[in-house]
């Protein structure tokens, strides 16, 4: 193996993926600023609220298996500039909400399908043909996108709700979506290191790596070399591991999103200004990048059950911290909560992408992890249902975190039952496979 002479593509591939995940899931994950601001101009309950994001997830679920196959079949560079289009059509269709179903019909619906063409599955898709060996630490990179952008973007969002109304927020969001995403993955995006003549990790193999990972056919349908161990949706459906996976996704998606619908509320009615909450979404999301980052990067050298349980144990003292925040006195522990569980919360996302394509390598991997979102997805609705439908009950959030704390323990379980560091051996595999 040598390096690929002049600068690997791949790093562009990371820049631009980052800078798409800062605005969509920027925007997605800041949805608890605007739950708040809806609250208190309409007064609709917090759980029918919450429910519009809920169906969102349960899109985002479903509507995962199209997109696995379209990123499959058409590539990044089709597919992201025409979710981003529908994406922006949805921010102009939620600044006209005036009743509480046009709320579910353009966040949990319009703007649900805009992001889940540019999210984790597409991209994890692309970023798995482009990086092996530094699987972790590139999916780490990418997923940081996601992070940041909530950093950036809650605090704005904010502050333009604060100055010029939430109604005008969803208009200027629609507006840069359009004129930044749109042009930006249209021309810099690539489907595989084979479109700019490289190959993946920037490393040229031997000729007779070579000649062995050749697909059998031609065809736009195989548009990178083949990869060992080749994996179809239906081959990874009867595999074992893949529901440990599913059980890890579910877990995943319950406590991030119950946190992004709840948190914000959770910190004013403790006592504490919409602003300060705003810019505790905001560096929750920083922290998720820098543990995505630092546990990938790990994970790629200690494996990828070990570092997700570290990541796993950070984040359940961090909500113990913020299931004891009950007035302005506790401050300290509001942002140990932030510290904390948002370093070990931000591991899920690369170590999981990294762990379900050390699993199924191969050329259907969008359609697999399409398949594998289902349980992410529909996490995140029970979760973001759940926050609001227990509040509402009893009046505190004691109940949906304790429930978050159960769902960090059930996804540490599921990612050892998984095994992922048994990739390199194929009896298990084989056996899996039935």
């Amino acid at each position: 193996m040598e390096k690929t002479r002049g600068f690997y593509y791949g790093w562009v591939i990371i820049a631009v993926s980052f800078s798409t995940l800062f605005f969509t899931h920027g925007i997605r994950n800041s949805f608890g600023v605007f739950y708040v601001a809806m609250l208190q101009e309409y007064g609709w309950g917090r759980g029918e609220t919450a429910g519009a994001f809920s169906l969102a997830m349960v899109i985002h679920a479903f509507f995962s298996i199209v997109t696995g196959a379209l990123i499959d079949r058409f590539g990044p560079r089709i597919l992201f500039p025409l979710g981003a289009i529908f994406l922006a059509m949805g921010l102009a269709a939620a600044s006209r909400i005036g009743a509480i179903w046009h709320l579910y019909l353009a966040f949990g619906v319009l703007i649900a399908i805009g992001i889940n063409t540019m999210a984790y599955v597409p991209h994890m898709s692309v970023i798995a043909k482009w990086f092996i060996r530094k699987r972790g630490l590139a999916s780490g990179l990418v997923l940081a996108g996601m992070g940041v952008g909530v950093m950036v973007m809650a605090p704005v969002i904010q502050f333009m709700i604060d100055t010029v109304g939430w109604r005008f927020a969803f208009l200027i969001l629609g507006g840069l979506v359009l004129c930044i995403l749109v042009p930006m993955t249209a021309h810099f995006q690539r489907r595989s290191p084979d479109d700019v003549g490289q190959f993946p990790d920037g490393t040229v193999p031997s000729s007779r790596e070579i000649r062995a990972s050749q697909p059998e056919g031609p065809g736009e349908n195989n548009p990178s070399p083949a990869l060992p161990d080749q994996w179809t949706l239906r081959s990874s459906l009867r595999a074992t591991a893949f529901w440990w996976m599913a059980l890890v996704n579910i877990c995943s998606g319950f406590l991030l999103n119950m946190l992004v619908v709840h948190q914000a509320a959770h910190v004013v009615d403790a006592g504490y200004s919409h602003a300060l909450a705003a810019f505790l979404v905001g560096l929750m999301g920083l922290f998720r990048s820098a543990g995505g980052i630092l546990c990938g990067f790990i994970s790629d050298r200690i494996g990828r059950e070990i570092a997700y349980t570290i990541g796993g144990g950070a984040a359940l003292v961090g909500i113990v911290f913020f299931l004891l925040v009950r007035d302005t006195t506790s401050t300290w522990m509001l942002y140990a909560f932030v510290i904390l569980h948002g370093l070990g919360s931000g591991s899920g996302g690369p170590i999981g992408a990294a762990a379900t394509a050390d699993l199924f390598p191969g050329n259907s991997l969008g359609r697999i992890f399409g398949m594998s979102v289902i349980g992410w997805g529909l996490g995140g609705a029970l979760g973001a249902y759940l926050g609001g439908y227990f509040f509402d009950r009893v009046g505190s959030y004691t109940i949906p975190f304790l429930l978050v704390s159960i769902s960090i323990c059930l996804a540490i379980l599921g990612i050892w039952m998984a095994a992922p560091r048994r990739r390199n051996s194929p009896d298990p595999i084989a056996k899996s496979i039935g």
